[in-house]
C-alpha cells in the first residue's frame, strides 16, 4: 500500500506523520484490497481539515473530516475509513454469497436433469402378444414395466408393476 502526505496551509510534522502510519498498520487487515492513499492535510481559518483518499481495486472514493484540531480530524477520517472499508467488504461478501447460491440452484437443477435423462431400455414387444403372455415377460424379465402390442388389434398397451406389488395393465382401447 502506497501512501502520500500532502499538505496544504500548513505543515506536515513527522509526529503527524507517524501517528498516520500507526493507525494504517492497525488497519492493515481491512486495508489489503487497498492501493493508494493519499493523505491530504489543509487548514483554514483555525479549521484543520483532512481528506483521505483512497484507491482500491475497482473503486476510488475520498473521506473529509473537519475539526479544530489535526489529530481530531485524523482519529474521525480514520474510523469513516474503517466502518466505510469494513461496509463495502460486507456488500461484497453479501454478493459473492448470492452469486453462489444462484449457482447452487442452477447446479442443483444440473444436477436434476441428468437423473430425467431417457433411458431407452428394452422392455417391449413389438410382435402382437397376449395379455398373459405380457404378464409372464414381466415376470420373468423382472422389470416394472412392459410395453407390448395387443395380438387383438394394433393398439399398445403397458403392464407394470405397483409400488405396493400389485401388478397393473394400461389399455387405451380398454
Amino acid at each position: 500500500m502506497i501512501v502520500n502526505f500532502t499538505g496544504r496551509r500548513t505543515e506536515l510534522t513527522e509526529e503527524i506523520k507517524d501517528y498516520c502510519q500507526q493507525r494504517l498498520t492497525r488497519m492493515e487487515k481491512i486495508l489489503r484490497d487497498v492501493i493508494q492513499i493519499d493523505i491530504i492535510l489543509s487548514e483554514q481559518r483555525n479549521r484543520k481539515k483532512v481528506d483521505l483518499q483512497v484507491k482500491r481495486r475497482g473503486e476510488d472514493f475520498v473521506i473529509s473530516e473537519e475539526t479544530n484540531d489535526v489529530f481530531n480530524s485524523l482519529n474521525q477520517a480514520f474510523d469513516s475509513l474503517e466502518k466505510k472499508v469494513v461496509k463495502e467488504r460486507r456488500k461484497m461478501i453479501q454478493k459473492r454469497r448470492r452469486a453462489a447460491g444462484r449457482e447452487e440452484s442452477l447446479a442443483g437443477l444440473e444436477a436434476v436433469e441428468p437423473a430425467q435423462r431417457l433411458l431407452r431400455l428394452p422392455y417391449f414387444s413389438d410382435k402382437p402378444i397376449s395379455i398373459q403372455e405380457a404378464l409372464q415377460l414381466l415376470e420373468e424379465g423382472k422389470k416394472e414395466v412392459f410395453l407390448f402390442r395387443k395380438e387383438s388389434g394394433q393398439s399398445w398397451a403397458v403392464v407394470f408393476r405397483k409400488k405396493d406389488g400389485q401388478i397393473a395393465l394400461v389399455d387405451p382401447e380398454g
